[in-house]
Parts: C-alpha cells; sequence; structure tokens
C-alpha cells in the first residue's frame, strides 16, 4: 500500500492564503508538508527544530502500543504531515516510525539484535533481556539503527515489523532491510531507495513477511524534510538520506559523509531537488524558507 500526503504547503500570512486557494483550484485541496525525524522536545512537538501544533487525541497511525498525540515522547521517530498556518505548523497527521519492532535476539556492550540487526544504544539505558519484544525508535546508520529510544513491550500480541530503506540485493543474495532477511512476500517490486514497511513473523535473523507498505507517511506531500544519515552510494552514485524514500546521485562518492546526522530536504521522492507540478515556486519558496531547506 502506497500511503502519501494530503496536508498542506502553504505561504506566510496573507499571500499563503491566496495561494492555498489557488492549490485547492487545481488539486481539490491543499498539498501537505512531511517532516521526518526524532522528537526532541514537548510543548506540542518539536522535530528537527520544527515547533509542531498537535491535537492531544490525535491518533498516532503505526505505534506501538497505540498511542494519540498527546502520548508523545522525546525520543520516538515521527513522520508528520503538517500544514502551514500563517508561521505556525499543525499536524495533520502523525505516524510513528519504527526501525524495528521484534524480540531481543542478543544483547552485548551498548547494544542489542533484533529481527539480524544491530541496535547501537548510546546512552540508553539497557532494560531489557534476551526474548523480550522491543519497540525501537531512531534512526537508520548504514546497516544498524542508533537507537533514541527503546520501549519494552510486555503484553505485545502484534506482528514483527521492520522499516526503512530498501536497496535490491546483487544476484543471488536475500532481500534486506538493515541486517534484517526478508523471506515471505518479496520486496523487489520496489526500487532502490524506496521507503518500505514490512510486518510479520520473527525468524532467526530476520522477519517472515505476511504484509509489506511502501512510503512514509499516511497522506500526500510535497515538500519532506527528513533527518537521518546518508547511504553509502552505490556503484551507480545512487544515495539517500536512510529512511527518507528521497534518492539523488552522485559521481564523487567519497564526498558523502556517512558518520555525521544530517537535516535535508527533498520533494517528489528527489533528494535535493524543488521543482513540482503541483505546488508553485512561491509556494515552494515559502515552505522552504520555513523549513530552512538549503
Amino acid at each position: 500500500m502506497l500511503l502519501r500526503f494530503i496536508a498542506a504547503a502553504a505561504v506566510l500570512f496573507s499571500v499563503g492564503q491566496t495561494f492555498a486557494q489557488d492549490s485547492e483550484e487545481r488539486e481539490g485541496g491543499i498539498v501537505g508538508t512531511g517532516i521526518v525525524g526524532v522528537i526532541t522536545e514537548l510543548g506540542s512537538i518539536y522535530v528537527n527544530g520544527q515547533k509542531i501544533e498537535i491535537t492531544n487525541d490525535l491518533q498516532v497511525t503505526g505505534s506501538v502500543p497505540g498511542i494519540a498525540a498527546g502520548e508523545l515522547k522525546p525520543g520516538l521517530t515521527v513522520a508528520v504531515v503538517v500544514r502551514l498556518e500563517g508561521n505556525i505548523w499543525r499536524a495533520e497527521h502523525i505516524r510513528q516510525v519504527l526501525p524495528l519492532v521484534g524480540p531481543v535476539e542478543a544483547i552485548g556492550d551498548g547494544m542489542l539484535t533484533v529481527l539480524g540487526t544491530q541496535v547501537d544504544l548510546g546512552a540508553l539505558p539497557l532494560n531489557a533481556t534476551i526474548g523480550d519484544w522491543v519497540a525501537v525508535s531512531g534512526l537508520w546508520k548504514s546497516e544498524r539503527v542508533s537507537a533514541s529510544s527503546i520501549d519494552l513491550l510486555p503484553d505485545w500480541q502484534g506482528p514483527a515489523e521492520v522499516s526503512g530503506t530498501y536497496f535490491r540485493p546483487a544476484t543471488g543474495q536475500p532481500d534486506r532491510i538493515g541486517r534484517t532477511e526478508i523471506s515471505g512476500i518479496s520486496p523487489r517490486h520496489l526500487s532502490s531507495g524506496d521507503f518500505a514497511r514490512i510486518t510479520g513473523s520473527p525468524v532467526p535473523g530476520g522477519i517472515e513477511a505476511e504484509r509489506l507498505e511502501s512510503g512514509v507517511f499516511d497522506a500526500q506531500v510535497g515538500i519532506v524534510q527528513v533527518e537521518g544519515f546518508y547511504s553509502e552510494p552505490k556503484p551507480d552514485g545512487l544515495y539517500t538520506v536512510l529512511g527518507s524514500g528521497l534518492i539523488a546521485f552522485t559521481d564523487r562518492p567519497g564526498m558523502i559523509d556517512l558518520a555525521s546526522r544530517t537535516i535535508q530536504c527533498g520533494i517528489d521522492g528527489k533528494l535535493g531537488e524543488f521543482s513540482s507540478s503541483t505546488l508553485s515556486p512561491e509556494e515552494i519558496e515559502a515552505v522552504r524558507t520555513k523549513l530552512e531547506c538549503l
């Protein structure tokens, strides 16, 4: 199921109302803006330095266990569809993004393994034991997850999950997201760099897929701002901010910084590009300015 966006990318102050009206006439609604990242503060929520006003009873899709927006906490990773009202972002859809949900397979110094993928804990306390089910929030870094929050799931009866960037494997190699091997449903109809969310049953080192979704958001979006780490460029130069669904190409792979967290923007699946058939140049410029997209 392809998940896309319906929220808002408008323009500041009274000019914004004019462009929003134009958008409604063109599309029957206002195209949204997407923000993906780790919640850093409350008082509404702050993601990537952007303050987003929320309605406390707005349901958070994909949350494990199920929560409303008023129950969000720092450390959770979210994909938010927002509408710009004047100079304020207002959330219309919120999805919790969980790189991994499943049983702990191994524990080491500052790390654990879930569904075959290593989770780096950083300064997070380790309260889990082998066999415990956990929901991991955080950002993909190469084939590992840099965790920002880990929640124990003592009564969880739902499926395991892996979500992140899919790359087509080499001939003869299994499908994977990170180091999580995917069996059952094959995601090979996807393109390299697509965001995939796979749920199913845990198996040693991976997941037996029962359901596959693509796309980060719950509604159509125009401009996307995402927090994450760059992937290592492929032989054809393709790279992405992991977990974003935005791709670009480079002929200078050595210039891509894989170690540093970054915040980048794009539109229509293209990283660092801002041309669109659904948004006017003025609308794009207003949203880029608000998001501080370079």
